[in-house]
């Protein structure tokens, strides 16, 4: 476990760009990791042994899983660490944890990537299975410690010490990522994250009246669709072993 450091607080900076809480649409992507990477090991350890046909498309998902998780943390490293200990110095500390724990998943997800290979080389058998689900309940448990530091000690003095048109170049680069999991799969996710009661408002702020179309008219159906089949009926897994 980390030692827990005193509070950053949000620090009073001179000069400090006004802004609005802009970590909260951060805070949406966390809530995402959160549900993915906490389901993840399951996911593996309920898929029968020799069942190849369902432990390939895991491995696709869980591929793509790793590699969003990356991206989302070198987008960080990127436009965070360095503004902050410029902008605050006081929270040095604080920028130190962070890219520490970033360096502990980085390499627990690329424990991630060769244990899904080896699961697939494997024919899906349980011993690799169970490896696998073990590498992903550790990266699970780092995340969960990172993510609740992260918008505690970080996410306060990033909304004090960036400006909105920072935040927009931050949005910019992420919209410029092909995303490595469906679309649909991971718009659906995030709509899952904001309070029911909000998310029309979300979908209007967030989205282009042409993505939220194409949501309404088949977004959302394929959406339930790439739930259902990362989710199948037990007697679904079972035929799916018997292929």
């Amino acid at each position: 476990m980390t030692t827990r450091l005193p509070s950053s607080g949000a620090p009073a900076v001179t000069g400090a760009p006004e802004t609005s809480c802009r970590s909260d649409e951060i805070v949406l992507i966390h809530r995402m990791f959160r549900r993915l990477f906490g389901e993840a090991p399951a996911l593996v350890r309920d898929v029968v042994p020799g069942d190849v046909h369902r432990a390939a498309f895991l491995s696709k998902h869980l591929h793509g899983l790793t590699k969003l998780l990356h991206v989302h943390h070198h987008a960080e490293d990127d436009f965070f660490w360095d503004r902050m200990t410029e902008r605050a110095p006081a929270c040095g500390l604080h920028v130190a944890l962070m890219r520490k724990q970033h360096q502990t998943v980085s390499d627990q997800l690329d424990e991630v990537d060769a244990r899904i290979d080896a699961w697939t080389a494997s024919g899906a058998d349980a011993a690799s299975a169970e490896r696998l689900a073990a590498a992903l309940d550790e990266v699970d448990r780092s995340l969960a410690e990172h993510l609740a530091d992260e918008e505690r000690e970080a996410f306060p003095v990033l909304d004090a010490v960036l400006s909105t048109a920072e935040w927009d170049e931050i949005e910019a680069h992420a919209q410029h990522e092909k995303p490595p999991l469906p679309l649909f799969l991971l718009l659906g996710l995030m709509m899952e994250a904001v309070p029911e009661a909000d998310r029309a408002a979300w979908m209007e702020r967030e989205l282009p009246a042409p993505m939220r179309l194409a949501y309404r008219l088949f977004g959302r159906r394929g959406y339930e669709r790439a739930l259902r089949r990362l989710h199948p009926a037990p007697k679904e897994r079972v035929a799916g072993a018997r292929r």
